[in-house]
């Protein structure tokens, strides 16, 4: 008995590669998803808006903010609405924002510092070359409670703080206790909310530091030798995320921590302590 394999017909192929396409998108798709739904909060944004002493926008404008320590510079120009904006920037300071027009005075605003996370409204008002310029009025300031990119209940502990507030640990559980709703429990975990230390994320620059086998009653990697899984030394900025309404933050049921370390000088120095 002879067996006669038969091939499929071009509906068939026509169907199948279909099929293929579909799913082959659906992958990628889900991929990105997944991608973006995991990323953390280790950058800051400026932005505002340029007008000239009469009120008239002024796009084109030059914008340029200067790292001092580093010497780092991020430029962009105002669009047609004469707004600006300045994304992916390094927590801390201090910079020096420069805005320059053809025709108008140079801007200058300095000792800026951002702060993780948030965004930097800096609006300026350039007057005319040709005037006496005695005084520049400047409309700035970071929003508080109100800002539209604060997107739920966040303590930031900035380096100042970091570097004054008395710590027994010297470990990111001492940070943490400035926001309100922060325990640190009988095993030296941080409950936030209520919730397990081992639901908290916590990431330094976005990678991830839990105690991802789930261990350590701390929540974090080192805590089954009572080790902090870096030193706060290194840490520039610290923020704490109960709820934040933002797709792009995910992964926790406690809290979200996300630290940034600081982002170093072209002067040498360092630093030391001792218990006693």
């Amino acid at each position: 008995m002879k067996t006669q394999l038969l091939r499929p017909t071009s509906k068939v192929l026509s169907e199948f590669r279909k099929l293929l396409t579909v799913t082959l998108f659906l992958f990628l798709f889900t991929t990105f998803a997944v991608h973006e739904s995991f990323a953390q909060l280790t950058t800051s944004t400026v932005k505002g808006q340029v007008k000239s002493s009469s009120g008239e926008t002024l796009p084109g404008a030059t914008v340029v903010m200067a790292h001092i320590p580093t010497g780092a510079l991020y430029g962009t120009t105002t669009n047609s609405s004469g707004v600006y904006n300045l994304a992916n920037m390094n927590p801390g300071g201090p910079y020096t924002l420069t805005i320059s027009f053809v025709g108008y005075n140079k801007f200058e605003k300095t000792n800026l510092f951002l702060t993780l996370g948030q965004t930097l409204q800096l609006n300026a008002e350039l007057a005319e070359s040709s005037e006496e310029l005695s005084e520049v009025l400047v409309i700035a300031g970071v929003s508080g409670v109100f800002d539209g990119n604060t997107t739920g209940s966040k303590t930031t502990v900035s380096n100042e703080q970091i570097a004054t507030i008395p710590s027994i640990s010297r470990g990111i559980s001492d940070m943490a206790r400035l926001t309100p709703q922060a325990k640190i429990n009988s095993y030296g975990g941080l409950e936030i909310a209520g919730q397990n230390s081992k639901y908290n994320s916590f990431t330094i620059d976005g990678a991830v530091q839990n105690d991802v086998f789930g261990l350590a009653s701390s929540g974090t990697n080192g805590g089954q030798i009572g080790i902090n899984p870096m030193s706060m030394d290194i840490i520039d900025q610290i923020t704490i995320s109960l709820s934040p309404y933002d797709v792009t933050q995910s992964g926790f049921a406690g809290a979200g921590i996300d630290a940034v370390t600081k982002s170093g000088t072209n002067t040498f120095k360092g630093t030391a302590y001792y218990y006693l």
